[in-house]
């Protein structure tokens, strides 16, 4: 019997988000030399606004190659999560305890139970779905939200990519959107990301102070 593997997803997600954090990296370096040159007083204000223009240009294509490999990695993402929903793996020896303890109680189990349950098969869809199947109430709701669509996560991944990549770095402070969205779908899979995964820079919050702007329709 085939088994679940989550090692892979994990592998990409965390590939992506380094990705990001390089993106991060470029535009803060880029920032600095945009200071430099609102910093010198003897320039024109169209002169200023050319050499900006110029270096925003050229960040954006120094970075393609690494919008190219994000979504090469998320391709390689979709290619995992697909595999795994494709496996019947109820090997997990607690498997069959668990439906023997769904199917035989008549009403439903308590919400710490079902989420030490739930949590114990993230990332196993097919074994998700067998619990759903004899789960009761809101047990069959909770055990439900634990799933999720990979061809919908994927187009979500696919489309914020894009988005940034046409726009960068403009679109800078999509950035915590996409990476937020990636640390949850690795913990809906069962994987846990280290800080040290998750790590995005000193100058992150700058970044997430922006995107929080833009959510409230402030100018960044």
């Amino acid at each position: 019997m085939s088994k679940i593997n989550t090692e892979p997803v994990r592998k990409e997600i965390v590939a992506m988000i380094n990705e990001l954090k390089n993106l991060v990296l470029a535009y803060m370096a880029n920032k600095e030399d945009v200071a430099k040159i609102e910093g010198k007083s003897e320039l024109s204000r169209e002169y200023k606004d050319t050499k900006i223009t110029e270096l925003n240009r050229k960040l954006a294509g120094n970075t393609r190659n690494i919008f190219d490999r994000l979504q090469a990695e998320q391709e390689r993402l979709g290619e995992a999560l697909r595999t795994n929903d494709g496996i019947y793996d109820f090997s997990d020896p607690e498997f069959a305890s668990c439906i023997a303890l769904l199917s035989a109680t008549e009403k439903e189990l308590p919400y710490e139970i079902m989420v030490g349950i739930a949590d114990k098969f993230l990332g196993n869809r097919q074994a998700l779905l067998a619990l759903i199947e004899v789960a009761k109430g809101a047990n069959k709701d909770l055990l439900s939200k634990k799933l999720f669509n990979t061809e919908t996560e994927m187009d979500y991944l696919q489309e914020k990519i894009i988005d940034i990549g046409i726009s960068f770095p403009e679109s800078i402070y999509m950035i915590p959107i996409l990476k937020d969205k990636l640390v949850l779908l690795a913990k809906a899979c069962g994987e846990k990301l280290t800080e040290e995964e998750k790590d995005m820079g000193t100058d992150y919050q700058e970044i997430v102070t922006m995107q929080m702007k833009a959510a409230m329709g402030l100018p960044l």
